[in-house]
């Protein structure tokens, strides 16, 4: 597989500084994204071309594990490209964790067992033998859909990314939020919706508890309970749910009217707070076909001027774009280093 998704807009990520090459030697980015049941990764080229990409399910578990996975990835990769594993030279890998800025320990692993307390660069730098960069999976889709996708060009937006969570990336000014935790994003803990004092929603945040893709369906197969006709059938998620409102079913337009409502509340509440030009909507929810028109409608009765929304254009693949971003990032400064030391001898 090849095609020239990773790099297109980023041009001084070919040779730095007018001094060779990026990746001297032929040498690859891997990229690798890995979620709670799913992992994805890509072996790209200094020109931003992939070469090769795995998706698989994710083992998840503990950090031994977890990180087995990947070097085994990156073997399966490199033969799929048909290249010796020493030719990739640097990573970038998106995790569903909350790194603290600087130190890069992880605070908020999800359910990676051992993670807690850890640096996960180092982690995975040690087993893999070359620099690693390590960041959330939702900061890293905001900066896939900055750098190659719907807010390529914008300095300040959000991307809100709605599947069986919610997460969220934050660019302001061209730079990434992370806030003093690392923590800044994290959407699902807004207590816009939902009851924010229970202990389901300390654990994973009231307003992912009313607007990710579980309480959707939830809310369908309590209306289908109830008795309600619809064409839908238990455990329809929001595709369909969209599908049959365009097809007249009365239940199904309610539930997708509802769930804009949900999304509109936490577009507003992230506008009045860092006021971003552009919001995306990414993930198997947030991407639905049929859901942006509402939620636009339900943003502009509560913004004044409300920002652009728009779906993101790179899917699934976002978090896996922005962590070969990091990784072209990485190696670009290290070859720059390299050329400094060289000037001083």
């Amino acid at each position: 597989m090849t095609d020239q998704l990773v790099l297109p807009t980023a041009p001084s990520l070919g040779a730095a500084a007018g001094t060779g090459q990026l990746l001297p030697d032929g040498g690859l980015l891997l990229g690798v994204d890995l979620g709670g049941t799913k992992l994805r990764a890509a072996l790209a080229d200094e020109a931003g071309t992939i070469l090769a990409e795995i998706v698989e399910p994710a083992i998840g578990g503990t950090v031994e594990a977890i990180v087995a996975q990947v070097v085994a990835v990156r073997e399966q990769l490199a033969a799929r490209a048909g290249r010796p594993s020493w030719a990739v030279r640097v990573a970038g890998i998106a995790l569903p964790v909350a790194l603290r800025p600087g130190s890069g320990l992880a605070w908020s692993t999800g359910n990676i067992r051992g993670l807690e307390g850890v640096a996960a660069d180092a982690v995975f730098a040690q087993a893999l033998g070359i620099p690693v960069v390590v960041e959330n999976d939702a900061n890293c889709a905001a900066l896939g859909e900055g750098r190659a996708g719907a807010a390529a060009g914008e300095s300040d937006y959000a991307v809100v990314a709605i599947g069986t969570g919610i997460g969220g990336g934050i660019v302001s000014g061209g730079r990434l939020l992370r806030g003093a935790r690392g923590g800044a994003g994290e959407v699902a803990f807004l207590p816009v919706s939902g009851d924010p004092w229970t202990a389901r929603s300390r654990a994973s945040g009231a307003y992912e508890t009313v607007v990710a893709g579980p309480a959707v369906v939830a809310r369908l197969d309590d209306a289908l309970g109830t008795g309600e006709a619809s064409r839908l059938i238990p455990g329809s998620r929001l595709e369909a749910i969209a599908e049959a409102a365009a097809a007249g079913d009365a239940l199904a337009s309610r539930l997708l009217d509802e769930e804009a409502r949900l999304v509109a509340l936490g577009i507003a509440a992230i506008r009045a707070v860092v006021d971003p030009a552009l919001v995306v909507l990414s993930g198997g929810v947030g991407a639905v076909v049929g859901l942006l028109a509402p939620v636009r409608a339900h943003v502009a009765t509560l913004c004044a001027e409300p920002p652009r929304i728009v779906t993101g254009l790179l899917g699934e693949r976002a978090p896996l774009v922005g962590a070969l971003h990091l990784a072209a990032a990485v190696a670009e400064e290290r070859l720059l280093a390299v050329d400094e030391a060289t000037d001083d001898r």
